[in-house]
């Protein structure tokens, strides 16, 4: 009897912790602007976290750089946060790599986030 492969869609170890981070720390948004007087909609996955170091994963399959989130109130320690504590580290994919993101992780996401996808890119219209 043959073995039954593990990992049948050769995912990396990058992916599987971004999808992990996706449905434990991550949100769907619909971003929108108004740019020329035309309104623009558009998917979009967040992930805000106080370690800096999780975000890594994620910031390297969706291809972006990991950014400080600046609030008026403490949210993280401030030996996570420098100097005082008051924000997040966050990183972000949108509008086609936010598309290509879920359909490549979509193995590794639960169907109740993936609803929530289908969802927002019903709304997520301008």
């Amino acid at each position: 009897m043959p073995r039954r492969k593990r990992n049948p869609n050769q995912f990396t170890t990058d992916e599987a912790q971004t999808a992990t981070l996706i449905y434990a720390e991550g949100a769907f948004v619909c971003s929108r602007e108004i740019r020329d007087k035309y309104r623009y909609a558009y998917p979009m996955i967040e992930i805000r976290m106080c370690a800096k170091e999780g975000l890594e994963p994620a910031s390297r399959v969706f291809g972006t750089k990991i950014r400080a989130i600046r609030t008026k109130t403490i949210e993280c320690p401030p030996e996570l946060f420098p100097p005082d504590g008051k924000g997040r580290w966050g990183s972000s994919c949108e509008r086609g790599d936010s598309t290509k993101a879920i359909q490549r992780l979509a193995p590794l996401i639960p169907e109740y986030h993936k609803q929530k996808w289908r969802k927002l890119l019903e709304r997520c219209r301008p």
